[in-house]
């Protein structure tokens, strides 16, 4: 018997499968948030001589260094990545961001943003190249949806100045095809259809008969 006949195949998931492991993998998503990095254009520089040599020196006594070009608060690690154009590894800064559960306010918030965008199927089938051009004006929009998930700040109900920093970051940072997965885990994380459920419940709940009190019908 040969190697290959010794390994276990994979097997393919059926429909019903598949659907399980789709809303174990969106509970998760609104159960625990969602991680994710932005890579930063500016690149890592070794810290001062001196503060090398010291470290190596006095260990238990090290010096942190700090990169000024990064501003305080970010929270930013170096990673490897592979760059496409050269074939080669390249050393980056990437910014780490966490999209925690969204509150009911950032919800409400980002329901107010998401009704300004007008989308028309008719003509975009019609002129496909030429109406996906004008939606490009909802960059600005789509950032700022980007920047109130990730601040989740349900006080939040206008644009602050950490709304609009966050926003202009993204702005200058992302590409098309990130930010269309962010706003794909955003979409998901404001689990709409948990909401109709719950909106169903409640109608239904109102609309059910209540049981006439046992004296009255003693009566």
């Amino acid at each position: 018997m040969d190697k290959e006949s010794n390994q276990i195949q994979p097997t393919e998931l059926n429909r019903q499968q598949r659907l399980e492991v789709e809303e174990k993998a969106i509970d998760a998503l609104l159960q625990m948030g969602v991680k994710f990095t932005v890579p930063l254009k500016i690149y890592p520089v070794k810290p001062p001589r001196f503060i090398r040599w010291w470290n190596k020196k006095f260990p238990k006594k090290a010096r942190i260094w700090r990169d000024k070009r990064i501003p305080k608060g970010w929270d930013v690690t170096e990673a490897d990545v592979p760059n496409v154009e050269k074939t080669t590894m390249e050393h980056i800064y990437q910014r780490n961001f966490y999209i925690k559960p969204l509150y009911l306010g950032t919800i409400d918030y980002l329901r107010k943003l998401y009704i300004q965008i007008e989308y028309d199927e008719e003509a975009i089938q019609d002129q496909p190249i030429q109406e996906s051009k004008k939606l490009f004006k909802y960059i600005p929009l789509m950032a700022e949806i980007a920047a109130v998930a990730v601040i989740n700040d349900p006080s939040v109900i206008k644009p602050n100045s950490e709304v609009k920093t966050l926003q202009k970051f993204f702005i200058e940072h992302l590409t098309v095809t990130r930010l269309k997965r962010l706003a794909d885990v955003i979409s998901q994380m404001m689990n709409p259809g948990g909401f109709t459920s719950s909106i169903r419940s409640i109608v239904e709940m109102g609309t059910t008969k209540p049981k006439e009190n046992r004296a009255n019908l003693i009566e």
